[in-house]
């Protein structure tokens, strides 16, 4: 992982980096270390949707041959559901 919580003398928390081999935070209450964390995934989170999203408006496949069209899902939304419900899908998003 990296980096582990570890309990201060005082009772609250400080974060040991086993990258950098020292405390990156401290004086950490519980939530604190959750807004980090969560900060961080975020962060992480914003560049894979920015990533594919580029990929996407280049032309190219983010998820290999995995990657699928709008009409591809269209068809495979009503080979599954039917054609009522692509019709719902195609009024909600196309108007």
């Amino acid at each position: 992982m990296g980096r582990q919580i570890i309990k201060q003398p005082n009772g609250k928390y400080c974060i040991f980096s086993s990258i950098v081999d020292s405390i990156t935070f401290y004086h950490m209450e519980e939530q604190d270390i959750i807004n980090e964390w969560v900060e961080e995934s975020k962060k992480e989170i914003e560049n894979k949707v920015k990533e594919i999203i580029s990929e996407l408006n280049e032309g190219k496949k983010p998820y290999y041959q995995f990657t699928k069209s709008y009409e591809e899902i269209i068809q495979t939304i009503k080979e599954i559901h039917g054609a009522k419900e692509v019709k719902k899908i195609r009024k909600a998003i196309e108007g």
